[in-house]
């Protein structure tokens, strides 16, 4: 961050314009970076520090709207909640979350770009390997986001159907301005993994503490991401124990003097939230601007966790599971209760630390490995996996541990597991959008103003997410999302 900000008038400054260029960018330039110092301090410019993907939740079936809220929804929120056709505003051409992702990529490729001819000293040799793997992470995970959101979920079936625009140089951009195409996605998919492949191999070996910038752990749990979207479950387990290996899950006892001082509702307050605990020790990566203000924060807001996640933390018995003072208020106030609705949502708090976005933490590496160890019908192994983290998350007094012996078959298993996913997951990285995607796009009903009923139905084309005007209108051969 230092960096950034220290050599920040070199950057080659890309703008986020809603007009006719190419995947809504353009370069501005302002001094010529020349140095590796100066690529690097393009390369941190390039890093997302704006939301990409928090809104994706109001898609799915972790939100709700409480009309008994002080703050009503805004235009916005209906339009996420309600599964409009568009979910920028009517007349707007470009769509921030689209414009985020290949702002990351121009940066990125136009690092890689310059690296190729660079020649640098022995003493440099770590240095430039790092930048040039930090940038083709930066590309993949922006790759990763677009394909899971703007094309079809992968399978054997849709390798072949439109994905996204894939640039691989930033000369790309400009060449491609006004034709641009979509590139399949099994192609995209297979870029992702041979970025993740490049980024992994420049990386390996080099300590990297700033969890604002990937590193070789980051880039292992992200493989396994990738592999488990994939069906590469072998694989997927295979990265994930990586991680595990060396990112053991958090002792979270520390919070019962917060229990004890302040009872259960002020164990988490406005300037202590559920990433201020220890579980802070198995954050890894943090991304997307600052958390603080998400939509679902505000307790007297509209938009709020539903009350199913609530329920999954309260599973084994009230107050056994510290999850639980992420979401319920424990208020006892009835007029205050009607204001603040079922839920509450305190990973972040308001503090005056900020947080960025949890981008990646070690507990999805266990989620992983437990999905696909399931899916591989090994049903002992899986539950291990959801064991560590049940008495990670339990209060010492409540622990529980599954037992095969306890599930019917096998898909009750994966059935428990997928669980655990959404509760331990919920609201980070888009994962519930991504999941609900991936596990056959089931139908969903929300409840908007004057009880009206908005269906997401079953395979529903609204599952992906519009290409934007600012690209259809100015490339032919782009053909938009079914609607």
């Amino acid at each position: 961050m230092i960096k950034f900000i220290k050599y920040s008038f070199l950057l080659l400054f890309i703008a986020l314009i809603g007009c006719k260029d190419m995947l809504d960018i353009k370069p501005v330039h302002s001094m010529t970076p020349k140095s590796l110092e100066d690529f690097e301090a393009v390369l941190l410019g390039g890093y997302p520090r704006s939301d990409f993907f928090i809104k994706t939740d109001m898609l799915t079936d972790n939100v709700y709207v409480n009309f008994n809220a002080e703050v009503q929804p805004s235009q916005e929120v209906e339009r996420w909640f309600t599964f409009s056709s568009s979910l920028i505003a009517p007349g707007t051409q470009s769509d921030p979350y689209w414009g985020q992702m290949y702002k990351s990529i121009y940066y990125a490729n136009s690092v890689l770009d310059n690296l190729k001819g660079m020649s640098v000293k022995p003493e440099q040799k770590a240095l430039f390997e790092q930048v040039q793997g930090e940038a083709y992470a930066l590309r993949a995970y922006s790759y990763f986001y677009l394909i899971n959101f703007y094309a079809d979920v992968y399978s054997p079936a849709n390798l072949s159907l439109p994905g996204v625009p894939m640039p691989l140089t930033a000369e790309d951009v400009n060449v491609n301005a006004g034709n641009n195409v979509r590139t399949p996605i099994g192609d995209v998919w297979n870029q992702i993994v041979k970025d993740i492949e490049l980024a992994t191999g420049l990386l390996t070996g080099k300590k990297i503490t700033d969890r604002y910038r990937f590193s070789y752990n980051v880039l292992q749990l992200f493989r396994a991401r990738v592999d488990l979207m994939m069906g590469n479950y072998e694989s997927a387990i295979t990265y994930a124990g990586s991680v595990i290996n060396n990112y053991p899950l958090a002792d979270l006892s520390g919070i019962e003097k917060r229990i004890t001082d302040n009872g259960f509702k002020g164990a988490l307050a406005y300037n202590f939230g559920f990433v201020d605990t220890q579980v802070n020790k198995e954050l890894m990566f943090f991304v997307g601007g600052r958390a603080n203000g998400n939509p679902y924060y505000y307790s007297t807001g509209s938009v709020k966790p539903t009350e199913q996640l609530l329920n999954l933390s309260t599973r084994y018995g009230n107050v056994s599971d510290y999850r639980q003072l992420i979401f319920d208020h424990f208020e006892e106030n009835a007029a205050q209760v009607i204001k603040m609705g079922k839920t509450v949502y305190k990973m972040y708090a308001a503090q005056d630390l900020y947080w960025y976005y949890v981008g990646f933490k070690a507990s999805e590496a266990y989620l992983i490995r437990a999905e696909a160890q399931a899916r591989l019908n090994k049903s002992d192994l899986a539950l291990n996996d959801i064991n560590s983290i049940l008495k990670s998350r339990m209060r010492k007094d409540f622990v529980k541990t599954l037992k095969v012996s306890d599930f019917a078959d096998n898909a009750a298993v994966l059935d428990r597991v997928l669980e655990e996913r959404r509760l331990e997951l919920a609201f980070d990285a888009g994962f519930r959008f991504m999941d609900l995607r991936r596990l056959g796009k089931p139908k969903i009903e929300h409840v908007f103003k004057d009880a009206r009923v908005f269906t997401l139905e079953k395979n529903d084309p609204h599952y992906i997410m519009q290409i934007p005007p600012s690209e259809s209108e100015n490339s032919t051969g782009m053909p938009l999302n079914p609607r």
